[in-house]
């Protein structure tokens, strides 16, 4: 099947693919942080890498998400995508319902941990002070 080889810094991070992939689409995404936003987080410049895609209808009409772990990136960064035929490309990291009837995260269990532990190091930051 067609998936991505994707290389960041000489490190393969990903064969991205799945069978029933009508869309694969890798992203490289730079999003300028605000000096004056209350939360440390949102005041730094982020760029940062992603590959993920949407299914063809199933057997029930329903079409997924799937996307492998994205990557921070920094300047000097070298992202390298290679368009490969593999028998077996690595896993998505989280695959869910694409549809109104049925909502389904679109994190895993380790990612919303991490989301939630950023959320009280910022509050913590902003009700206790920097210090």
């Amino acid at each position: 099947m067609i998936a991505f080889q994707v290389e960041i810094d000489g490190e393969r991070v990903a064969v991205a693919g799945v069978d029933d992939w009508s869309i694969l689409a890798m992203h490289i995404t730079g999003s300028r942080g605000d000096p004056t936003a209350a939360f440390g987080s949102f005041r730094a410049d982020r760029v940062g890498y992603s590959v993920g895609g949407l299914s063809k209808p199933d057997a029930q009409g329903v079409c997924h998400h799937f996307r492998w772990k994205d990557r921070d990136l920094s300047v000097g960064s070298k992202v390298v995508l290679t368009i490969v035929d593999v028998e077996t490309p690595d896993p998505p990291i989280k695959r869910y319902r694409s549809d109104a009837e049925i909502q389904e995260s679109a994190f895993t269990e380790e990612e919303m941990r991490a989301h939630r532990y950023q959320d009280y190091l910022d509050l913590k930051r902003e009700f206790e002070g920097e210090g």
